[in-house]
């Protein structure tokens, strides 16, 4: 039986690795359902805010991947609709998917060219958490604009949405109408055995991590602000990864780690690179992630796995954790309980943090190997 076609459309794409989840979230699709479909991906040549392209990665031209995929990388300078539009045409894919709702060259292009050309071409778009009301906050106007001239256009008239979870799926409702097609499929994470790694936990002393881009969603600035309101008898180190996406941003964050009282250390250790996270994360007792909107989270997912566990917002699809031992999801406007959190993580003892480590990788261990999850994505394309 011939495999259906499928073409990606991702900004950034394998080698790279700092633009985070939708580089994962495309790269363990496509390997999880290699044997279902054919996948052509259509990306950059350069990770985010790279200065020069990928080494040894040819541009311009396509290249084959030991998953059985392909992959084309575009140049700057090779960068056109016309160009765009070739592409589409010669790969007659049965299904084109993209992975953003702004981009302009990823997602606007292909919608403008389907729209023109292939108007019953099937077309999966994936918001990745971006209609989240966390997140449509953020540049509001800006984002206004760009949804109404699309929905002006009909842009997304006839497609399919691929939500990450139920919830996702009410906010594409809430945006575009309730007779959007939706089909709901979580993420997909790589599968890989997780064992457990064992690290030492002092009273008092509390090793924090925060691993995500650094942009105003991601809330940084409010970790920080709630790390110096800990007692003096707290002793924290707190290492900040990721890359810094908006500079000025980063810079109000400075600002907060300059006020920082003798007992809280933060640091920034720059950028990892996705195969040294686990081992990276397995030095840490608590992972650290009040975000405003959170569609799937790779990095709270790794953080459990790493049995690391995890302080969030409730504004992610991970919820109940304190229940699972694994950590806790906690409203953003409730200070007081994520107080308390930073406060027990902090006063656990080695017998404690055990429990919590434990819970954190028993449930990292059910998102590993949920077999729903994949099938949910096979029938994304069926």
């Amino acid at each position: 039986m011939t495999k259906k076609k499928i073409l990606v459309f991702v900004d950034w794409y394998l080698p790279g690795y700092k633009a985070g989840g939708q580089i994962r979230s495309v790269a363990s699709m496509v390997r999880h359902l290699r044997n279902h479909y054919d996948f052509s991906i259509i990306t950059s040549d350069s990770d985010l805010h790279a200065e020069s392209p990928y080494k040894g990665i040819a541009s311009d031209t396509w290249i084959k991947c030991d998953d059985g995929s392909k992959v084309y990388y575009f140049s700057s300078s090779n960068k056109s609709k016309e160009q765009l539009k070739k592409i589409i045409f010669a790969e007659q894919a049965d299904i084109i998917y993209l992975n953003s709702l702004y981009s302009i060259f990823y997602t606007l292009q292909p919608l403008l060219i389907r729209k023109k050309f292939l108007p019953n071409r099937k077309l999966v778009l994936a918001p990745r958490g971006m209609l989240g009301k966390g997140a449509l906050q953020i540049k509001a106007l800006k984002k206004k604009l760009f949804l109404n001239f699309a929905k002006t256009l009909g842009l997304y008239k006839g497609i399919s949405w691929h939500a990450s979870s139920e919830a996702e799926a009410e906010e594409i409702k809430e945006m575009f109408g309730k007779n959007c097609k939706i089909h709901v499929a979580i993420d997909l994470v790589e599968s890989r055995t997780l064992t457990k790694i064992e690290r030492t936990k002092v009273k008092c002393k509390l090793k924090a991590v925060f691993l995500s881009r650094i942009t105003i969603k991601k809330n940084l600035e409010g970790a920080l602000k709630m790390l110096a309101q800990l007692p003096s008898n707290c002793e924290v180190e707190f290492d900040i990864y990721g890359p810094i996406e908006d500079p000025d941003y980063w810079k109000l964050c400075e600002e907060e780690i300059s006020k920082l009282p003798p007992h809280i250390n933060a640091n920034y250790k720059g950028v990892i690179e996705n195969s040294n996270v686990i081992k990276v994360l397995s030095n840490y007792h608590l992972s650290i992630l009040l975000t405003f909107n959170e569609n799937y989270g790779h990095s709270i997912v790794e953080s459990m796995a790493a049995g690391c566990p995890v302080l969030l917002s409730d504004q992610t699809i991970w919820k109940q954790l304190e229940q699972k031992n694994a950590g806790w999801d906690i409203p953003l406007a409730s200070e007081g309980e994520i107080m308390n959190a930073l406060k027990a993580a902090c006063y656990w003892d080695q017998q404690s943090f055990e429990k919590m480590s434990d819970g954190a990788l028993t449930f990292a261990n059910s998102i590993f190997n949920d077999q729903n999850g994949i099938e949910q994505n096979r029938l994304l394309f069926a």
